[in-house]
């Protein structure tokens, strides 16, 4: 952890007042704070027995370039692939793919999926069927991968709280690779 992600996460535990904490701390720029804000709650998901594994993908134009994403909480894993001309429900979908190709090969047996895909998600979940053509293979694939692990579960998380694996398939998008870190 950098050292002003430690102060912050210090001064929280002492004082549990976040708007005064906050305050105290006014020279962090805003992805900073959503840096130190990520890194925390990562730290305190440790405890869990699910591991996190947030997924995006990324296309310019729809279809254009993609790419996809996964990141994964514990152990910090963040992985991105170029994948091409694509949409970007096929983008979330290979984001899916990686995210739980990268829990087989992390060890992983109890995962939840984070998506801001909310057409993902509630295919994932059953809530909507899958009519695209284009995704069935894909879907199908996702459902084979899942049933290799122990238990998978999907949330729905609003765009802004999945900036890291946006950055990441970003990454990927403009390097036309791919990324491991």
């Amino acid at each position: 952890m950098n050292p002003e992600g430690s102060k912050v996460l210090k001064e929280l535990a002492r004082t549990l007042d976040v708007s005064a904490t906050l305050e105290s701390f006014s020279g962090i720029d805003t992805q900073k704070l959503a840096e130190i804000l990520l890194e925390a709650s990562r730290i305190m998901e440790k405890g869990s027995a699910k591991t996190v594994i947030m997924i995006d993908g990324a296309a310019r134009s729809n279809p254009g370039p993609a790419a996809a994403a996964a990141v994964v909480n514990h152990p910090d894993v963040k992985r991105g692939e170029y994948i091409g001309e694509a949409t970007n429900n096929v983008a979330e979908y290979r984001a899916l793919i990686l995210g739980l190709e990268l829990a087989a090969e992390l060890g992983l047996e109890e995962i939840e999926i984070q998506s801001d895909s909310e057409l993902l998600v509630r295919q994932m979940t059953g809530s909507y069927r899958v009519k695209n053509p284009g995704l069935k293979a894909l879907f199908s694939k996702a459902q084979r991968a899942a049933a290799r692990l122990s238990a998978v579960s999907y949330r729905h998380i609003p765009r802004e709280d999945n900036f890291e694996a946006d950055r990441i398939a970003n990454m990927a998008l403009d390097s036309k690779g791919p990324i491991s870190l």
